[in-house]
Order: structure tokens, then sequence, then C-alpha cells
């Protein structure tokens, strides 16, 4: 598991952000995080001197009047100042790529982002960086309650699925934490033309049989006990699995969704994988917790871009 000790916030200057610093509070009681960064993202807008002529009390940049009123909130609204290392940012320029650079260079393995249900916003920025960060991410709505007691993370047997799930057991060991995992499994019933809905049921029934199987060698593989975490098995007849794990989640009062995702290209577009992107959707409000491996990531980015 990599450590969530490095945190990144981004803020946007409107109510959400105050959900965010609680969310932020909440994890720092919680693990062993050794630095938060607080970041806002500034457009650039360069405006011609003979309209600045005019504002002539315009001195200070507008980046430092914003820098002062965030560290001015968070002087009061976040309360861990003496126990973390706390810094305050805002970056000037075309805001994807500010955002990416600053995830890379201070090395964050967990970045905040807030995911709007009532609040006026789309979370764009979001959707645009998060299969491009390297951090790991967690979105996490306006009514998303501030505690981690139950956690749900998507299993497919893979090793992004190894990677979320000792994640998971680590941020158990701070939180307490239960956890339950669910596998999702599709059947191609297009392969047998003449099927009856008895021979989907039996071939349900197989794949359950299967997915317990492959289970047990994965929790192996982790020197986890099956018993201590289960699994339930579910047929994704609609191949919506985002949406399988976000009912499951709610029926069974998940606190935190978590998903392993590796990115991938189809040339034009860098993209996370569909359940991951779907999760990430404004009409699921409990907070989904994407991990990357940071390693792979960086190692993508590297080779897409160089």
């Amino acid at each position: 598991m990599e450590k969530l000790d490095n945190i990144l916030v981004c803020m946007d200057l409107t109510e959400m952000d105050d959900f965010l610093i609680n969310y932020a509070s909440y994890l720092v009681e919680q693990t062993n995080a050794q630095k938060i960064y607080f970041l806002h993202l500034l457009q650039s807008y360069d405006l011609p001197r003979e309209i600045l002529s005019e504002f002539p009390d315009l001195k200070q940049p507008i980046s430092k009047v914003i820098q002062e009123e965030l560290e001015e909130k968070l002087a009061t609204a976040f309360p861990h100042h003496n126990e973390i290392i706390t810094e305050v940012v805002v970056l000037e320029g075309i805001k994807s790529d500010n955002l990416l650079q600053f995830t890379r260079d201070k090395k964050i393995n967990l970045t905040l982002f807030g995911k709007k249900v009532g609040y006026f916003g789309r979370g764009s920025l979001a959707r645009r960086v998060m299969p491009l960060t390297p951090s790991s991410v967690v979105l996490v709505s306006e009514t998303a309650v501030a505690k981690i007691d139950t956690i749900l993370v998507r299993i497919d047997f893979s090793k992004m699925s190894e990677i979320a799930m000792r994640t998971a057991v680590g941020l158990s060991k701070h939180t307490g934490a239960r956890i339950m995992a669910l596998h999702a499994y599709k059947i191609p019933i297009s392969h047998f033309p003449n099927y009856a809905p008895e021979d989907e049921k039996r071939l349900q029934v197989k794949m359950s049989k299967h997915g317990e199987k492959e289970y047990v060698k994965f929790m192996k593989r982790l020197n986890l006990d099956t018993q201590a975490i289960p699994c339930s098995f579910q047929y994704d007849k609609n191949y919506d699995e985002a949406q399988l794990l976000y009912h499951y989640g709610l029926m069974n009062q998940a606190d935190l969704i978590m998903i392993g995702s590796k990115i991938k290209s189809d040339l034009a577009n860098v993209i996370l994988d569909r359940t991951s992107e779907d999760l990430a959707e404004v009409e699921k409000n409990i907070p989904v917790m994407i991990v990357k491996d940071r390693k792979q990531t960086l190692g993508f980015l590297e080779a897409l871009f160089d």
C-alpha cells in the first residue's frame, strides 16, 4: 500500500471548500498524514494596462489576495496546524497543467476533489485530471459525512484490486473500519443464442462459485482472511458495475467506495476505466477513492508525453 501521508486538497472558493476542509481534517485525525496542501488554481487573465490604470488600488496580485483569504479561513476551520505541515498555494495559469505538475513535483499521494451534488458546478477539472494525476483521488460530495466506518472495495482479482485492498486494510487500521468487498461478473449471453432463463440462472450459480474460488486465491496472495473481509458476488446483467457498487454501498451503509484503477489511452484521450468514471458522476454521493499505482502512472505519462 502506498502511504496516504502527503495530501492535496483542491479548493474552488465556493461553499464546497468547507466540506473538503472538514473531510481533510478527519483524514488528518485518522491517518499518519505528514503534510497537507490547500491549493486553488487561478485562471490567467491578462488585463490591458489602460484598464488596470483605472484601478490604482489593485497593487497586490490577486493570487496573493486569495492566498491570504484562504489562510485566514483555514486558521479557524482547520485545527491541525500544529500537528501537520500545512501550506496554502495559489497557482495562476492553465489549471490542469498546474495541477498535474504540482502533484508530480510535491509527490502527492492523495488528492481530494469536491463532487457537487446540490451546489452549482460540474467538477470538470476533476474529471479532466483524474486519469492523469499520479496520486490516488478521493471524491467528496457536500452530502458526505466525514467518517469511515465501512469501506466497500471493488474486486476484479487484478493487480490494482490487490493495491486497493491493501489500501483499504491500511486505512482500516487507522479508522477501525470494517471492510467488505464486491465482485461483479458478467455473462456473455450473446454467445448462447438459444439459451433459456434456466440456463442463465445456472450460469449465475457457476460464475458465483468460480468467483468464490478466485476470491480465496486473491486473499491468500494478500495473506488476508476471507471470513474477516466477506465478498459478495453479483451478476452485472446490465453492464453497469458502478451502479451495482453504489447500490450495494447504500444498502450496506458504506462510507467509502474504494476502487483500484489504472489509466489507459485510446491515443486521442487518456481515460480511467469505465467503472471509475461512472462512480465519479455527481449523482453518486458516497465518497469514492480511486486508488492509483503511482509508479505505473508516472511511467505511463512519461512514455506518453516525453
